[in-house]
């Protein structure tokens, strides 16, 4: 049985994301994700602390969050990134769209 990805966003802003972040998990964190911000949820910071693994498709999405925010001035903050990801947006150059912290810098 595979492990489950959870998502937790509280009132301050802040999404908690644990298990794996790939791209078996991806589509339902998104449409999760969706869904909180539709509802009226804000996003300003991703714990990803609690992250087991991280894939392209993981990647991918935190881009695309990162991406949304940034087009309409709001600034998120990534941290707590397992060194998995650090490797992998180095290896693509995105660790400055991400604005990454590891889990050594949170």
């Amino acid at each position: 049985m595979s492990e489950e990805c959870t998502l937790q966003i509280d009132p301050e802003g802040e999404a908690k994301i644990a298990g794996p972040l790939t791209f078996d998990s991806c589509p339902g964190l998104y449409a999760a994700m969706e869904k909180r911000l539709h509802d009226g949820a804000i996003l300003r910071r991703i714990d990803l602390g609690n992250v087991s693994n991280v894939d392209s498709a993981g990647l991918a999405l935190l881009l695309e969050w990162q991406a949304r925010h940034s087009a309409v001035g709001n600034c998120l903050v990534i941290h707590g990134a397992p060194t998995g990801l650090q490797r992998l947006a180095r290896l693509c150059n995105a660790m400055p769209l991400l604005g990454l912290a590891g889990r050594d810098e949170a």
